[in-house]
């Protein structure tokens, strides 16, 4: 029998069609996560309700998010993606079918919180802490791939939904989203997979020199010179928790979970009243989210070279250089600077998280772990929104809360910088 050409194989490796359907997935649902501040104006205007009421919606559901994220990070770890994406992919389109008939404050604050939040918990540490099981070499290069997913619901969830507003209507334009979000999901659902280990295939992307079994503590190349998971892995994952290491990660995620909200929920409103029309606004968050692409794929190269750390910080100092200029960004090429230099350090940060943890804690436990810290810093990002808000209701300015951005960074930066690489075991 002629043998398979060894590029062929690892062509049909099915990690990498996993990747492709965790692009989809993070993309289909960020994207309609990335709308909610394009219906700011119509929920305004149709009812009346103040910035901080309807902040509270997204603040809730990250509350909802962090605490399904580490409840589905688990659920990864013992039962593998399918399910509870298929189960975000019924929540999701639930939850935008019922906002579609939403008349009351309490409906936005029950419903987008328990069917949005729901699905939102499963999106990122269901995907990422899969595709880690699945590679280890290039675990950067394809964390990075599906964040690139994020990236291009950035870049159409708003402008989809300011045209549908604009065309039909803020209720049809739910209806939508409803239409479209759920079935997309469920359908990448079907190549999704636990691990090589339970579909019986060879894992291909195992380190070059592996010190210790990669399902407990993959192991770097003492060249990469960046933080190593090959000592031991500890008895449990609550002991990991206790760490310092832990705690820093922790710290730094839940100082950008505040900022990264309020940048996503108020920055159209914040154009608007600047006079920037509605459409050019929602534009603002597109191109974050295009530029983000290029963030994330950029930085999943620098990730594996020199490892999470060392990139998160990269990341850090660029997105502080973008809370600098929005301190005077008063118009729309000024906010669309701000959107190309911030978008490419948040989809670079959002991106090396994972595999940062990987390399810290290995993969035992990794997606108890990784959805822990995203339930410790959702905390934050509930606050984040809803503290804007009530700062603009009070004094009709951002200008409190944009400084706050600053202060923020630079705890987060601080947090990160103060783990200290450890030397590689062979």
């Amino acid at each position: 029998m002629k043998q398979k050409p060894p590029r062929a194989a690892a062509l049909r490796y099915p990690g990498y069609s996993i990747v492709t359907a965790s692009c989809v997935i993070q993309g289909t649902i960020v994207g309609a996560i990335f709308t909610y501040g394009v219906f700011f104006d119509a929920l305004h205007a149709e009812f009346g309700w103040s910035r901080a009421l309807i902040s509270g919606g997204s603040s809730l559901a990250s509350l909802v998010m962090g605490a399904g994220a580490m409840a589905f990070g688990r659920l990864t770890d013992q039962i593998g993606p399918r399910k509870i994406l298929r189960l975000a992919a019924v929540m999701i389109s639930v939850g935008y079918l019922l906002m579609s008939r939403m008349s009351a404050p309490w409906h936005l604050l029950v419903v987008y919180p328990l069917f949005i939040g729901v699905a939102f918990g499963s999106h990122d540490v269901v995907t990422l802490s899969t595709v880690a099981r699945w590679f280890d070499r290039r675990r950067g290069r394809m964390s990075a791939i599906v964040k690139a997913g994020t990236g291009l619901g950035q870049v159409i969830g708003p402008a989809a939904a300011a045209i549908l507003i604009a065309a039909f209507g803020w209720r049809s334009a739910y209806l939508w989203i409803a239409a479209i979000t759920g079935p997309m999901v469920w359908l990448a659902t079907g190549w999704m997979h636990r691990s090589p280990e339970d579909t019986g295939i060879t894992h291909q992307d195992l380190p070059s020199h592996p010190s210790v079994d990669p399902s407990v503590s993959p192991a770097v190349p003492e060249a990469r010179g960046q933080i190593s998971a090959a000592t031991p892995a500890p008895v449990s994952a609550r002991s990991i928790m206790r760490r310092p290491e832990f705690r820093r990660v922790a710290i730094a995620q839940s100082a950008v979970f505040f900022c990264a909200p309020i940048i996503i929920v108020h920055m159209v409103p914040y154009a608007t009243d600047l006079g920037i029309d509605r459409a050019v606004a929602a534009g603002i968050l597109s191109v974050l989210g295009g530029v983000s692409i290029a963030g994330r794929l950029l930085m999943g190269s620098v990730i594996d070279r020199v490892g999470g750390r060392s990139a998160l910080l990269v990341c850090y100092a660029i997105m502080l250089a973008s809370f600098v200029l929005l301190q005077f960004a008063g118009t729309a090429p000024l906010l669309y600077l701000f959107a190309v230099i911030y978008g490419f350090a948040h989809g670079g940060m959002f991106t090396a998280v994972s595999p940062l943890m990987a390399e810290l804690f290995g993969m035992r436990s990794h997606g108890l772990l990784y959805g822990t810290v995203i339930f410790i810093a959702t905390f934050s990002g509930a606050l984040g929104p809803t503290i804007a808000g009530l700062v603009y209701d009070l004094i009709g300015s951002y200008r409190p809360a944009f400084l706050l951005l600053i202060v923020l960074i630079l705890v987060a930066a601080a947090s990160i910088a103060s783990i200290r690489p450890h030397p590689t075991r062979r």
